[in-house]
């Protein structure tokens, strides 16, 4: 026998046991053994065998009644149902996760605009602060300019007065050094 060549699998079973395979009505499954002949008959799913008056269907033909009966009843298989489970949960982790990341960068713009709000306003400080130091130096600079032409015109009095008591003094030393006489007599 060649390993590649498929075997067929086949059902044997009568119409009641059928029915009770898919948990149908016979008119359901009378309805669906035809529409499986009528949508494959090159693909020879079924035979009845006289003798025993079975229904023989291939196991691929037991599957397509399968898909029948769920497409009519809408059923959902297991594997479907528990991907369709899976797939929600994903979807809702998706969507858990895109909240969070919008969250958190709404919350990181935020704290942008305190950080520059914070910058600004210390800035804005330091401004001010500069500003005030600049003005009281410009303060104390006029000050001391004042100050300084205050001392200045007492250093020319102080030198004018120092020029007098000079002369002072040397007019006393030439009138000391004159006789006594000359003294007297300049005095009346």
């Amino acid at each position: 026998m060649d390993e590649n060549q498929t075997i067929d699998v086949y059902y044997d079973m009568d119409i009641a046991q059928i029915c009770q395979h898919f948990n149908k009505t016979r008119n359901t499954v009378d309805k669906a053994v035809a529409k499986l002949v009528k949508d494959y008959p090159d693909k020879d799913y079924k035979y009845k065998n006289p003798d025993t008056k079975r229904i023989t269907i291939k196991a691929e033909g037991v599957e397509k009644l399968s898909t029948y009966f769920r497409k009519e009843k809408n059923e959902i298989s297991t594997v479907e149902m528990e991907l369709r489970y899976e797939n929600e949960k994903l979807k809702a982790v998706i969507e858990e996760k895109d909240r969070s990341q919008k969250l958190l960068e709404q919350l990181y713009q935020e704290k942008l605009k305190l950080e520059l709000e914070k910058s600004k306003q210390t800035f804005l400080i330091e401004q001010q602060t500069k500003e005030e130091q600049i003005q009281k130096l410009e303060t104390e600079k006029s000050e001391l300019i004042k100050e300084n032409q205050n001392l200045q015109q007492k250093i020319e009095d102080v030198s004018e007065l120092q020029k007098e008591l000079e002369e002072h003094k040397k007019k006393e030393s030439e009138y000391n050094s004159k006789s006594f006489f000359y003294r007297l007599l300049h005095k009346i």
